[in-house]
């Protein structure tokens, strides 16, 4: 007759298991702990550094002003000025100096290329933009990325916000609110020029104590 197979016996240590079972999670806790403080430091650091970024660029673009104020009903007054395009209307400071106001900061964030582009544009009392600074971008580097290039920039200053801004191409810029497109990055052109457009109408009516 065939041998019959024994059966095994086996024998569990229930302690021994619990223990480690209480081990593992005691681990998964202070993993978990340790994961959301170093997260908590990571965010507090980028928050603090973008904090940083708009305070240089503010000051960068309004240059006469030495504090700034934050118009906390800025989306509103952009959507009276221009619903269309309010939509990319970030935040708008009023800029001062020794108390006396000066001038105001528009950041915009038009969709580029790539992506979304953040421009801050200064206009000052009289009504003429002051400048702008591109404060982050996606767009591909030596097309659109090239927005943030001096020679691109300087078209937005001295101008007058009560005349809306065209992007033409091949050299056909000859002031009077026509900006010369990056060569090969019309779409980052008119987004800059875009957020430049709406930010113009914001300060015009602020200007105008639109509330």
């Amino acid at each position: 007759m065939p041998e019959k197979s024994a059966k095994k016996k086996i024998d569990f240590d229930y302690k021994h298991i619990a223990h480690v079972a209480l081990m593992l999670f005691i681990i998964s806790v202070v993993a978990a702990a340790l994961l959301g403080y170093t997260n908590s430091i990571t965010k507090s650091k980028i928050a603090r550094q973008e904090k940083e970024t708009n305070v240089e660029a503010r000051q960068k673009v309004l240059t006469e002003a030495d504090t700034f104020k934050q118009i906390k009903n800025a989306k509103a007054v952009a959507k009276k000025a221009d619903r269309a395009n309010a939509s990319i209307v970030m935040e708008a400071y009023a800029g001062y100096k020794k108390g006396k106001l000066v001038g105001y900061t528009v950041k915009t964030n038009p969709q580029g290329y790539g992506g979304e582009v953040e421009i801050l544009t200064g206009v000052d009392i009289k009504g003429k933009t002051t400048g702008i600074t591109i404060v982050s971008n996606s767009e591909t580097a030596g097309l659109g990325a090239r927005c943030v290039e001096p020679g691109f920039q300087k078209q937005f200053k001295g101008l007058d916000t009560a005349k809306p801004l065209t992007v033409v191409k091949n050299g056909n810029a000859s002031g009077n609110g026509k900006i010369e497109a990056i060569a090969g990055a019309t779409i980052t052109s008119r987004a800059v020029t875009r957020g430049v457009n709406i930010s113009m109408k914001v300060c015009k009516a602020l200007a105008g104590g639109a509330k």
